[in-house]
């Protein structure tokens, strides 16, 4: 694979990753990203190829600690919403104990 045709996979690949929010298509897509980069040393980059590259690896890294912040702020809604549920649950049958107790 040539230079150009290798810069415009990488490209294309970071593209497609900065645009998805799946993580798991994600982690796929960074595998075989990461299976072009290996091929670089073959490969002799300028300096502006290099920098691109890794302005890219910090976008990258950017965009997934963004996925994470969102992923754990789901996670805490989810508790939430879970523990009020639970507490709406607890009370409904603790209710329903005290009205079979006082019909007795």
């Amino acid at each position: 694979m040539g230079r150009d045709e290798l810069m415009n996979k990488i490209i294309e690949l970071d593209t497609r990753i900065l645009s998805l929010l799946d993580p798991l298509e994600i982690s796929r897509l960074i595998l075989e990203r990461e299976e072009l980069l290996a091929s670089i040393p073959e490969i002799k980059l300028g300096l502006e190829d290099a920098y691109n590259i890794a302005e890219n690896n910090n976008k990258i890294m950017c965009h997934l600690k963004n996925i994470e912040a969102d992923l754990k702020r789901r996670l805490r809604d989810v508790k939430y919403y879970s523990d009020i549920y639970g507490n709406y649950y607890l009370s409904s049958y603790k209710l329903r104990d005290n009205l079979l107790s006082k019909k007795v």
